[in-house]
């Protein structure tokens, strides 16, 4: 599970990487469904990290990322809070989807 995860979420960013040096794809916006699940806590802080870091380089250096979103499902909020700067949740209740936006 979390080994394949890490290797899965290394191919994304590598494609990544190569799409923007070869000059066929340039995005700001990086969306990653679910890269947290089948970690343990220290995989999820790594990934944290890791994602922090790509948005620290210089814009336009390789990647020119300035937001990353990303789709959690059956994580807790406190358990991932520190990895990202904001954290906005949707609830569903009774057919109903309620967003709660972190500012």
């Amino acid at each position: 599970g979390g080994q394949w995860r890490r290797c899965s979420l290394a191919l994304q960013l590598g494609y990544i990487e190569l799409a923007a040096k070869r000059g066929k794809l340039r995005s700001s916006l990086l969306v990653l469904d679910e890269p947290l699940n089948h970690l343990d806590s220290a995989g999820r802080q790594c990934v944290g990290t890791v994602l922090r870091h790509l948005l620290a380089e210089r814009p336009g250096k390789h990647n020119g990322l300035t937001t990353i979103l990303v789709i959690l499902q059956e994580i807790a909020a406190d358990e991932i809070g520190n990895c990202f700067d904001h954290l906005d949740e949707v609830v569903k209740c009774d057919g109903a989807s309620t967003v709660h936006v972190d500012e």
